[in-house]
């Protein structure tokens, strides 16, 4: 189990931030509307620590030595591709609460 949590810890890390961005977006336009600045700034404080938590993992990832049987190379390069595509994901999706709506 703690081997498939290291391979997809970074689309877990996505997933998380993508349910989080949408429920603040909800939560803020039922509150009083989704583009006001301190609904922005809890977005993009969430999306940041979120980015920084996938960062971690694709550092983590990178510094594991490649070496050793077949599955602990797959299991490295899967979650290199993971945190990676999460950290790109995860800034990708931040970008409308920075830029604005």
């Amino acid at each position: 189990m703690q081997r498939w949590l290291y391979m997809l810890g970074g689309l877990l890390v996505w997933a998380v931030h993508f349910v989080g961005v949408y429920a603040i977006a909800s939560i803020g336009d039922v509150v009083s509307d989704a583009d006001a600045p301190t609904w922005r700034l809890i977005g993009l404080m969430f999306g940041s620590i979120c980015a920084m938590i996938a960062l971690g993992l694709l550092i983590h990832a990178l510094r594991r030595a490649d070496g050793g049987t077949d599955t602990n190379d797959l299991a490295n390069t899967l979650a290199r591709l993971g945190a990676f595509l999460a950290l790109i994901s995860i800034i990708w999706q931040s970008l409308p609460t920075v830029v604005g709506y």
